[in-house]
């Protein structure tokens, strides 16, 4: 797993994207657990 975010090919642009959606959703959702009122 390690290797392929060091050596970035034209086949991991759509995982990196794919990543990049999970990470930013991971994030929302940990904003949801931290402050339910507000969501």
């Amino acid at each position: 797993m390690s290797e392929i975010k060091k050596k970035p090919s034209a086949k991991s642009g759509k995982a990196k994207k794919q990543a990049m959606k999970a990470d930013r959703q991971a994030k929302e959702i940990k904003k949801e657990t931290r402050k339910p009122d507000e969501a």
